[in-house]
Order: structure tokens, then C-alpha cells, then sequence
């Protein structure tokens, strides 16, 4: 009987059964053996061959007992990108800041006069040669001073230039010369499974610069905030406290995202679970970091850095989820309760009032605030939109001029 492996043809020797037994067993597994090894040579070349034309390969280091893999590692035609990450984090770093809060503490530690008390601390990303520098809203929030760490070493006085608590960003200013601001990507490129790498200062200036990397692991995860649904990039770089407001990095060296919050655990606690997702179960978690998608970045450090604040459209009240139960207990329609109309706004001067539900906006039925923010989000301050309300039994329908948010 003969085979053909792919290297050389073999012939099975000739079995007489009237043979013994261990002789027979003996030779099986010497073919099994020699067949085996012409196995791995043909799977050991298709994997060099398929290696050389995909997108990535594992590479092994022997160190002993013990064996190191290093993945993620995207092979080119030359198979030189072995240092890969190492090149990223070099190109990436002098981008990255260090940042340091405090809050007034007057009187602090007996004296009479003003002091600072330090608060907190997050990363930042130098995103110009002009000193502008994007982090997130949280990591200043409450500041009474912030201070900005270099790479090299340098620390500045910063100054906030404007903050967004809704998609959590900030943007600071420095005065400091020879910066290296980050080239900023395209997340909409993104596909899961891709490098990232995160960079930042976990735990404070003691672990500055601190590089992890992963995998892209998720996209378009919609978070509940308290403005509504949070689209995010989820990766399984190591994220922790002092990483916030740090990049996220792809292959090739560019911002894709803007780290932000991690999930640790679910379950007995609003900080084990921010946004509510597993409720009263309690879930250990793991690899769970996300980052706020560069392209949505974008244009509010860009509306930060030139007014100061976003201006968004809004109606003017404040409103409040009426549920199918609530709507059957009470006899109401299902909508939007408003709670309170601010004075002077298009809402007040339309005529509605506290006690209106809104059931209907430009002709688009009503449920929940998502479904308002994302109309309004399709309009301009200054538009005029058409609001339907149930008040006492009854039906109406008023134009409403949209104001602006100021930054709300």
C-alpha cells in the first residue's frame, strides 16, 4: 500500500497476519510515528505560507521553562514587526500627560491662608503644538488647580479651556513650547480584533507612562449615562484608575479612542456597576475597558477649544418617563412628564407647563427621552419644532424654539 504525503511517497510494509502480534505492533506505531512527523512538516509550512499572506502571527520566545507569547504582532512582507508595540509606545509616549488635581482646601492643616489639597489624578493626550490637551470631564471635575506632567519630565500650570459632562471631555491649555502633539486616526476603520494599545498613568505619576495592549474587543457599545445611551469602543487593554483621558492606540501609532471607564464588577454596588447592567447579580469582570471613539471626539474638542462649551438644542424642560404601568395606574397617556419649564426658554414661551406630557415631537411619537434627544439632536439652536402634549384630558400642539444649552 502506498502513500503520498506531500514530500515523499510511502510504502506500508507488508503485513503477514501470520506474524506475531508485537511485531506488528511494533511496526504500526513506527508508521504512525513517520507519519506524524510528515504531518507536522506539511502543517508547519501551510502555517509559514498562510502566516506570510495574513494579517498577523503569534511569535514564541523560548525562555527556559517558561514559554512567552507575544501576540497581536501585524507581519509584514519582512517579517520585522516583532517590535511593534515597542515602536508604538516610543512614537506615542511624549503625547501623553500626566494630570494632577486639586481642590481648595482653605485653612487646611491649620493655616490661615488658601492651600491646595490634592484630589486626583488621569492622563491627557497633546492633541496640538499650541498646548491644547483632550481628557475626560471626570478627571478635572471639581478642580480648583490642574497641573500637567510631561513626558520629559516638564510640569505646567493648566488652564481649563471647557469641559462636556455629556460625552465626558475636556479640553486644558499649557504654555509650553516643544510639544509632540498625537496624530489622531479614523475609528470608523475599526474592526474588532485589531490591535490597541492604551497608554497612561495608572495609579498616579508613580506608574507614569504605562503601556498596555490588546485587542479591539467590541464597538458601538451603547452605555447608559444619565444623558442617555454612551456609544463606546470596548477593548481588553488593561484600563485602570489614572488611565482615564489617556489614548487608545491602533497599529500604527494613531488615536482611535480616548480612555474612559472600566467594569469590574456587577452587582452590590453602584461603582461595581455604574451603569446598572446586571442589577442584583454579582459578576466578576474582566478585560472590560472602554474608550470614547476619536471621530466623535473630534468635533467637541474642536467646539471646546473655540467657544468654550457645547451648545446643544433643547426645548426647555425638564421631563420625567411616564411607563406603560404608570400610564394605566393614572389613566394618562404614555410620555414625557414635564416636571419643569425653565423661564425664558422656547418651551415657556410656547405655553407649556408643568403637568403637560409630551406624547409627540415633529409628528414622531414619544416614550422615552432617547427618542426626544435624538430629534432634537438632528436640529439646530434656533429651529423650530412642532411639540404635541396631553394636558387634562386634552390634546395640543405648539410650535417651540429651540434654545441653546450654554454648555449644559
Amino acid at each position: 500500500m502506498e502513500f503520498n504525503n506531500g514530500f515523499e511517497n510511502y510504502r506500508l510494509p507488508e503485513v503477514n497476519p501470520k506474524n506475531d502480534k508485537k511485531s506488528l505492533g511494533k511496526m504500526v506505531k513506527r508508521y504512525r510515528r513517520k507519519m506524524f512527523m510528515s504531518f507536522v512538516a506539511v502543517a508547519l509550512v501551510a502555517a509559514l505560507a498562510g502566516g506570510a499572506l495574513g494579517a498577523g502571527i503569534v511569535k514564541y520566545v523560548d525562555t527556559g521553562n517558561t514559554q512567552v507569547v507575544n501576540r497581536y504582532l501585524p507581519l509584514s512582507s519582512d517579517n520585522n514587526n516583532f517590535n511593534l508595540i515597542t515602536n508604538i509606545v516610543k512614537a506615542v509616549s511624549p503625547s501623553v500627560v500626566g494630570i494632577d488635581t486639586y481642590i481648595n482646601g482653605y485653612g487646611a492643616y491649620g493655616y490661615g491662608g488658601n492651600s491646595y489639597v490634592e484630589e486626583g489624578s488621569g492622563s491627557g493626550i497633546i492633541i496640538d503644538s499650541e498646548g491644547h490637551i483632550v481628557t475626560n470631564d471626570h478627571v478635572v471635575e471639581g478642580a480648583s488647580k490642574i497641573t500637567v506632567n510631561l513626558s520629559d519630565g516638564r510640569k505646567f500650570p493648566a488652564q481649563l479651556v471647557g469641559k462636556d459632562s455629556r460625552t465626558d471631555l475636556a479640553v486644558l491649555k499649557i504654555n509650553a513650547t516643544n510639544l509632540t502633539p498625537a496624530k489622531l486616526g479614523d475609528s470608523s476603520k475599526l474592526e474588532v480584533g485589531e490591535l490597541a494599545v492604551a497608554i497612561g498613568n495608572p495609579l498616579g505619576d508613580s506608574f507614569a507612562g504605562t503601556a498596555t495592549a490588546g485587542i479591539i474587543s467590541g464597538l458601538n457599545r451603547n452605555l447608559q449615562s444619565d444623558y442617555g445611551p454612551v456609544n463606546l469602543i470596548q477593548t481588553d487593554a488593561a484600563i485602570n484608575p489614572g488611565n482615564s483621558g489617556g489614548p487608545l492606540v491602533n497599529s500604527i501609532g494613531e488615536v482611535i479612542g480616548i480612555t474612559s471607564i472600566k467594569l469590574t464588577s456587577t452587582g452590590g454596588s453602584s461603582s461595581g456597576d455604574p451603569f446598572g447592567l446586571f442589577q442584583s447579580q454579582s459578576v466578576p469582570l474582566e478585560g472590560m475597558g472602554f474608550a470614547i471613539p476619536i471621530n466623535e471626539a473630534k468635533p467637541i474638542i474642536e467646539e471646546l477649544i473655540q467657544k468654550g462649551y457645547i451648545e446643544r438644542p433643547v426645548i426647555g424642560v425638564s421631563v420625567q418617563q411616564i411607563t406603560q404601568q404608570q400610564a394605566n395606574q393614572y389613566n394618562i397617556p404614555v410620555g414625557l412628564y414635564i416636571a419643569q419649564v425653565q423661564q425664558g426658554s422656547g418651551a415657556d414661551a410656547a405655553g407649556l407647563q408643568a403637568g403637560d406630557i409630551i406624547t409627540a415631537v415633529d409628528g414622531n411619537n414619544i416614550t422615552t427621552f432617547n427618542q426626544l434627544e435624538n430629534i432634537l439632536n438632528k436640529h439646530n439652536v434656533g429651529d423650530v419644532i412642532s411639540v404635541t402634549i396631553w394636558r387634562n384630558g386634552q390634546t395640543l400642539t405648539v410650535n417651540v424654539k429651540l434654545s441653546g444649552s450654554n454648555g449644559q
